[in-house]
């Protein structure tokens, strides 16, 4: 049970990267307008972090915030301007899975800014903790609750070697 929990949160996180689309892509037009789509917007969302005005400095947050800033402006420099048959060498000799996480570094790195923000802003580590909780139901843990029953109901409805195949009929 937990090896299908383990691989079904897998198969959802590498559903963030471009993995697919690096591998099936052949003139990389498409690779290189995702990658300068997503670290645009990673660049817009971490400069929108400075406009806030945190309670307690912040410090923290904003020291993330210039790191991942760095980070994202870096490899906009490094492979965002590249022509897309440079951007294919670069991406072949690194490896496309290599590069898929690259670039969802970048995504990884929006969240952990949004989740100290939080932290910084609730006066209680408890109330900051059902906010995330609340934030990431939607994505990550109703999914999950669904897998959870899905893979109960097809457990009791497998029949047993003394049921056979009758005591599959009676069940439906």
């Amino acid at each position: 049970m937990i090896p299908e929990i383990i691989q079904t949160l897998v198969r959802s996180l590498l559903q963030l990267t471009l993995y697919d689309m690096i591998r099936s892509s052949r003139d990389f037009e498409d690779v290189k307008a995702a990658l300068n789509e997503r670290t645009t917007w990673t660049i817009d969302v971490l400069r929108s972090v400075f406009s806030i005005r945190l309670a307690n400095g912040g410090y923290f947050v904003t020291l993330c915030s210039l790191m991942a800033l760095f980070m994202a402006e870096n490899m906009h420099l490094h492979y965002g301007r590249l022509a897309p048959g440079e951007l294919k060498e670069r991406v072949d000799n690194m490896g496309h899975a290599t590069f898929a996480i690259l670039i969802a570094t970048l995504d990884f790195g929006v969240v952990v800014i949004r989740v100290a923000g939080i932290f910084a802003l609730c006066g209680s580590s408890w109330l900051a903790t059902c906010l995330i909780f609340v934030c990431i139901s939607p994505t990550i843990i109703v999914p999950l609750l669904i897998y959870l029953v899905k893979s109960f109901r097809r457990r009791t409805r497998q029949p047993t070697i003394e049921q056979g195949e009758e005591g599959v009929a009676e069940q439906k």
